[in-house]
């Protein structure tokens, strides 16, 4: 994992919301410490690759302590960070047997020196020791000296690939358990190897090997016992690194490039099914694009807040299947993921990684010929850049999307090259031509969701130059179009636009009630972003009630988000906090 995606665990283990985590990995480290100052934790990472991806993680306060695992010295920790190394060995000889005891129990005794030839052979390694241990325990009626000839065969066999590399003490143990596996078992276990994520889910796992999920579940638990996959928690499993690359290894060996390219496609249609179909539960007119009939056993959500929990757990899961994917010529699959799955990663501040789904996605768009696929992501990446500030590439991405010969595409994009050139102070007839542009293509297309959206530019636009009673209009029939439809999130922005417009006609208790219905949509569907804009609109009614007490509670709740993400306007609400503090 890199840094950031390390820190944004930490920060939501450590109880930080995700719209509260900064985008930068500068801004995550430092709120990071932030979280830790004046605590005692003890913070433990596992399988530490290089130093550069530790110090980033560091905590500052001296009540913290870091405790790493690495098979690399990571000297520059020790020279830089004043790290001190503990160097571990492998298991003493007594300890190996001990571990093989506690597994084995009396059978160990009444073989001594086959235990300990066992240990050798294991080279007193804690997980080729288990491994071994397993075996003895599924053979209760085979003597330890069965397991001494076996491993002692396994190690001669496979003596030619044991010299540099990091499975070379745990091969032949790891073999040994291997062979012992039937047919069907062995090639799910090898597959497994494939995965491109850490952890997985049963139905993930029976994609990728091909098996129905009630089976798939079946050969997990079966190499749960045997110490071949862990379950780190309920319905989660993964593979010791190393017991990973054995699995590929064998892959390599006996099924060839062919079998791991489809293992690959299989579980990328999977996540992409999956995705869209949390999609379609979060935002149920966005139109997603997997592509071909969907795969048996797919997740099932009965709420957005399901749909974005899900996501959560997956996404790392999911960028690492675009990588993979795309490495193995998927590419059709690869542009659908991007394309469908963008608007959780939009909702949920993860703005570098969704730039980087749409690189990939078109990458993966250019090698299958797919037009439509690259004005997809084209549209996706000129969002992502957009909300990141870069307003000179999402005009460049805009421009581009707007070739393709597909109505909702062009709509959203002529919306976004107006709502840019407004925020760039160009309140002229181009903006608002642009807009209108955008209606038409969705009229066309009969797309009633991207004309109300437009509907709502146009509200925005009015407000902005202070013709009020026209931004009601605007804003009133997009919201009546966005319940239509059952869009609640959309219903949700209509009303803060149409609250914005209230304000200033002489209808507070109006706008009062169209944000506090904002707020609540926004809140269950987790975006603090959007919240945040209900919150500043909730606080300017409650001053306009004569209300101070429940301003300061509204504009406090919306400045803690803008300062969390260093956004500007934080200033401004600090002023106008201080003011209803001075006026009492």
């Amino acid at each position: 994992m890199e840094a950031a995606q390390v820190l944004d665990s930490f920060l939501r283990a450590l109880g930080v919301s995700g719209d509260r985590i900064p985008l930068d990995l500068d801004g995550r480290a430092s709120l990071f410490r932030s979280q830790l100052d004046g605590r005692n934790v003890l913070v433990v990472m596992d399988d530490v690759l290089d130093p550069a991806q530790v110090r980033p993680l560091l905590p500052a306060s001296p009540g913290c302590m870091v405790l790493i695992t690495s098979r690399s010295s990571l000297s520059g920790l020790i020279s830089r960070e004043g790290a001190r190394r503990l160097p571990l060995d492998v298991l003493a000889a007594d300890d190996s047997v001990e571990l093989l005891r506690q597994f084995v129990g009396a059978r160990v005794d009444d073989a001594l020196e086959d235990a300990r030839h066992i240990a050798e052979h294991c080279a007193h390694l804690p997980l080729a020791l288990r491994v071994a241990a397993e075996r003895l325990t599924d053979r209760w009626n085979t003597p330890l000296s069965a397991l001494v000839s076996e491993l002692a065969a396994e190690e001669s066999r496979l003596d030619t690939l044991s010299e540099e590399d990091e499975l070379s003490d745990l091969r032949a143990v790891m073999a040994a358990s291997y062979e012992a596996l039937e047919n069907g078992t062995a090639l799910f276990f090898r597959t497994l190897g494939l995965h491109p994520g850490t952890e997985f889910s049963a139905g993930a796992a029976a994609a990728l090997t091909g098996v129905a999920q009630d089976a798939a579940q079946r050969f997990l638990e079966r190499l749960v016992r045997a110490n071949l996959v862990e379950r780190p928690r309920p319905g989660r499993y993964r593979l010791h690194d190393l017991v990973r690359l054995y699995a590929v290894e064998r892959v390599a060996a006996e099924d060839g490039a062919d079998a791991a390219r489809g293992a690959v496609g299989r579980v990328a249609r999977w996540y992409t099914h999956a995705a869209a179909q949390a999609q379609r539960t979060e935002l149920p007119n966005f139109p997603v694009v997997p592509g071909g009939d969907p795969p048996a056993d797919l997740p099932e959500f009965g709420s957005p807040g399901e749909a974005l929990g899900w996501f959560e757990q997956e996404r790392t899961n999911l960028i690492a299947v675009l990588e993979s994917a795309h490495e193995h010529g998927h590419h059709d699959t690869v542009w659908r993921l991007a394309a469908s799955v963008y608007p959780f990663f939009e909702v949920h501040r993860h703005w570098d990684e969704w730039r980087g789904i749409h690189v990939i996605g078109l990458r993966s768009a250019a090698s299958a010929g797919s037009a439509y696929g690259l004005a997809r992501n084209h549209l996706g990446l000129g969002d992502a850049l957009w909300k990141l500030g870069e307003l000179d590439g999402a005009l460049h991405h805009y421009r581009t999307a707007l070739e393709a010969d597909d109505p909702w595409v062009q709509g959203f994009a002529l919306r976004q090259l107006g709502t840019i050139s407004w925020q760039r102070g160009e309140h002229g007839d181009e903006a608002v031509g642009y807009v209108e542009r955008a209606i038409d293509a969705f009229r066309s297309a009969e797309e009633r969701r991207g004309e109300a959206m437009c509907l709502l530019s146009l509200a925005e636009f009015a407000a902005d130059t202070g013709r009020f009673e026209e931004a009601r209009e605007h804003a009133r029939k997009a919201v009546e179009v966005f319940e239509a439809t059952g869009d609640t999130w959309s219903v949700a922005w209509g009303r803060c636009t149409l609250g914005r417009a209230l304000v200033p006609l002489g209808r507070p208790k109006e706008a009062l009630a169209a944000y506090r219905a904002a707020e609540e949509v926004f809140a269950d569907h987790g975006d603090q972003d959007s919240r945040t804009i209900a919150l500043l609109g909730l606080g300017d009614v409650h001053v306009r009630l004569g209300e101070p007490e429940r301003a300061r509670e509204a504009l406090g709740a919306a400045l803690d988000h803008l300062r969390d993400h260093g956004d500007p306007r934080a200033a401004e609400v600090e002023e106008r906090l201080s003011g209803l503090t001075a006026g009492g």
